[in-house]
This record gives C-alpha cells, sequence and structure tokens, in this order.
C-alpha cells in the first residue's frame, strides 16, 4: 500500500490552497490522496483536522478573499443567537459591490459596502467587526434577540464595544437596511450583562409593565460589606433577582447559592430565583411565572405600578 508523502509543516496545522500546495511542491495525485479532505473547491486540510466553521470558513476566504459576515461572523465571534440559527451548516461569505457574490456549495454570498474599521483580521480569517456583526444581525433577528445579541457587545467582562462606539457606528448607517430595528434595539441595550438570560428575563419585565431592575448592581450590608453582585434588582425594594441555568444544579454550585442567598436575606433583602420553567408560560397568552413571582415581591415591599404603564405585552419581534 502506497502511503502519501508528508505534508510541507506550513500546510499541517490548517486548510490551503491548491495553488499554495503546488507552490510547496505537491502533486495533483497528492492531493487527491485520502489523508486530505476538500472543504469546498480549490482548497483542502488534513483529515485528522476537526471539521469547524472556523476551519471551513478560512479555506473559503482563502479561495475567495471574501469576508465571513451575518450568522457566521456571529458564531465566530461568540454571539448568542436563537436556537434554530446555532450549527448551521452553511457559511455567510460578503464580497465587496463589483465583484460577484460567492456562489458555492454551502455558502451564502453577499454584496455590501465594508468600510476597512468593519473587517477584522484575525490570526486565522477575516470578518466583519463585533459592530457591523450586529448591524447585519438586525435584519436577521426578531427585537429580543437583537437586544440580546447587543448586550453581548458590552458583557461585564472582555466587552467587544462599548455604547459610545456603537452610536458612532449607528450615526453612518441612516437609511441603510436594518437601520430602524438597530435604533429600537440600541434604546434597549444595558452595559455589563453576565448572560443572555439576564437581558432575556429584563425584557420580559419591562413588556409586562414592570419596572426595570439594574444589572449587577454590587449588594452591601449596613456596614458596606459587600455580599454578591446579584443578576438584577431593585435597590429601593432591596429584591435581587437571580436567574439560577443549568449549571446551577451541581451540588457544589447549589452550595454556594444558599450561602448566597442566606447573606442577603440576613440583610434585609428578598430574593426571587428564576429558572427556564418561570420564563416559559404554561399556555399560550398566560403570564410568565417570573413576572407573576417579581410583582409580588415588588407589591410586597411597597412598589405599585403607574397607570400609564399599564399596557399590553408587545411582540417581542418587534413586528
Amino acid at each position: 500500500m502506497h502511503l502519501p508523502s508528508e505534508l510541507p509543516q506550513d500546510l499541517l496545522h490548517g486548510p490551503f490552497t491548491v495553488a499554495q500546495a503546488r507552490s510547496a511542491g505537491l502533486t495533483r495525485r497528492r492531493l487527491r490522496a485520502s489523508d486530505l479532505v476538500q472543504p469546498c473547491r480549490g482548497a483542502r486540510f488534513s483529515a485528522l483536522a476537526e471539521d469547524t466553521l472556523l476551519l471551513r470558513a478560512t479555506a473559503l476566504v482563502a479561495v475567495t478573499g471574501a469576508v465571513v459576515s451575518h450568522l457566521s461572523a456571529a458564531a465566530l465571534w461568540g454571539f448568542p443567537l436563537p436556537l434554530e440559527l446555532q450549527n448551521i451548516d452553511v457559511v455567510h461569505l460578503t464580497c465587496s459591490p463589483g465583484q460577484r457574490a460567492v456562489r458555492r456549495k454551502g455558502v451564502v454570498g453577499h454584496q455590501l459596502i465594508l468600510e476597512p474599521a468593519e473587517i477584522t483580521s484575525g490570526r486565522h480569517v477575516q470578518c466583519t467587526s463585533p459592530l457591523r456583526t450586529w448591524f447585519d444581525l438586525a435584519g436577521i433577528l426578531g427585537l429580543d434577540d437583537l437586544v440580546i445579541a447587543g448586550d453581548f457587545l458590552f458583557r461585564r467582562r472582555n466587552p467587544l464595544a462599548t455604547l459610545a462606539e456603537l452610536d458612532d457606528f449607528l450615526s453612518g448607517k441612516t437609511g441603510k437596511p436594518g437601520y430602524r430595528r438597530a435604533m429600537r434595539a440600541c434604546a434597549l441595550l444595558r452595559t455589563r450583562t453576565d448572560s443572555p438570560k439576564e437581558t432575556e428575563v429584563r425584557l420580559l419585565l419591562r413588556r409586562h409593565g414592570l419596572p426595570e431592575p439594574a444589572i449587577n448592581v454590587p449588594m452591601v450590608d449596613a456596614s458596606g460589606r459587600w455580599i454578591q453582585d446579584p443578576d438584577m434588582s431593585y435597590e429601593r425594594e432591596k429584591i435581587a433577582i437571580q436567574y439560577d441555568g443549568g449549571h446551577h444544579a451541581s451540588p457544589a454550585q447549589r452550595r454556594s447559592d444558599i450561602f448566597r442567598d442566606e447573606d442577603a436575606k440576613e440583610a434585609g433583602w428578598r430574593v426571587v430565583v428564576l429558572t427556564q420553567s418561570d420564563l416559559d408560560p404554561f399556555a399560550p397568552g398566560a403570564e410568565p411565572r417570573a413576572v407573576t413571582r417579581v410583582r409580588k415581591a415588588l407589591v410586597e415591599r411597597g412598589w405599585a405600578p403607574e397607570p400609564s404603564r399599564r399596557r399590553r405585552p408587545s411582540d417581542a419581534n418587534g413586528r
């Protein structure tokens, strides 16, 4: 059995074009060997490499010269996306006007004018910048999902942008497709979030007429000792809202959560712990338990709704 020759070192660890292979001395027969995979016409990578979005995108960009964009760029940046848009097989690529949009199997091609600042050239691939990627999502996502993605830009740890940078960016997009929805979402964006669920809960409470909670504001006791940073809170009513996701189910995390909440209660705070089941209405049109529980806590702490805030919930998709 004839074993294929070893690949040159600079072709071992990622996708490469056929032109690069020829320059390195590989023959046509070597490029057809079983130890190589063809992610797209004109490119190859080692069969030992894991087939990921980044790898396929890198190969396509190397062959086409296009820029990874839209949902593919969002996935590479780590934007939280609706479940139905995660793990997509196609790669979105954008070319400048005057160039033909990429038409290949497994590719969605776009033609857009991209300013130099709207393109980020990483170690492996070039894709649209975080701000440009979020703006392109305005033509794809409903309003709530766009706000969740926008809050991700300004997350508490390792933010990708600032509100001032977004304002400056949007000032140059007046009249562009997606601008109106982006501006609607911009008014709802908040900084210093830790998870998409924090944003989802905040929007849910607002939509049902409850006051907007503060996000990750430090809680201290009477002596000024730090207790915790609750996910959301109403400082005047001393109500803390915690969203516990799946990782809170571990015994160690549960013990930590119990101590967290006991310290808050000893300082006079009421703690409302929410899970996914509190966000999903038990029947169409029914009020989610999260809203009912938070409203009850607010009323018991002296809050009363203003008459002007009694309104029907709006469409989360903004349509």
